[in-house]
């Protein structure tokens, strides 16, 4: 998982709720450098709605701030990227800020969109469609990746939202 590796390259890993509502979910998943936090991931998270009863109560601590890898494996899910496409895209104004003196707005940026699901035992679940872009220290660009605008019509509705909507607050100024 994305914090797992996090935590293995940087020695800590944190999470910070940027923006929630009931469906989309905004987190800067960091590391530490001294005091300064660098975000390592922008992920904006899209629920699958309505929420089972199967994983409502890891939904309950994720919403409130917790990893949702960790949280869902930690009660016993596996957890599964599927459908998984990448592209790259700048990072854009807010992304930038959140990078520290680590990353600039003109910084090419890898961005990841797939399908999180859950399995145990006989019930396997959507989740989620999450669209992360990850700092270059952390996941590195392969130069060939065609540009995040480009792929938009080859996705789903859903997936396409996600990485519209992360694209508009990679943009963001604060």
């Amino acid at each position: 998982m994305n914090s797992d590796k996090i935590r293995e390259r940087f020695g800590h890993y944190g999470v910070e709720l940027l923006e929630q509502n009931t469906t989309t979910r905004l987190a800067s998943l960091y590391s530490l450098s001294g005091d300064q936090r660098i975000t390592r991931t922008l992920a904006l998270t899209r629920f699958e709605l309505p929420t089972h009863s199967a994983v409502a109560e890891q939904d309950a601590q994720i919403r409130s701030g917790d990893s949702i890898g960790a949280t869902l494996r930690q009660a016993g899910w596996t957890v599964v990227k599927n459908n998984t496409i990448d592209c790259q895209v700048t990072a854009g104004r807010r992304f930038a800020l959140l990078g520290g003196a680590t990353l600039s707005p003109e910084d090419s940026v890898l961005l990841r969109v797939y399908t999180l699901s859950v399995v145990k035992q006989d019930l396997a679940l959507d989740y989620a469609i999450i669209a992360e872009a990850y700092h270059c220290e952390h996941i590195a660009t392969p130069g060939d990746l065609p540009p995040a605008k480009s792929i938009i019509a080859s996705l789903t509705s859903s997936q396409a939202l996600a990485l519209t909507d992360l694209l508009a607050a990679m943009q963001k100024s604060g």
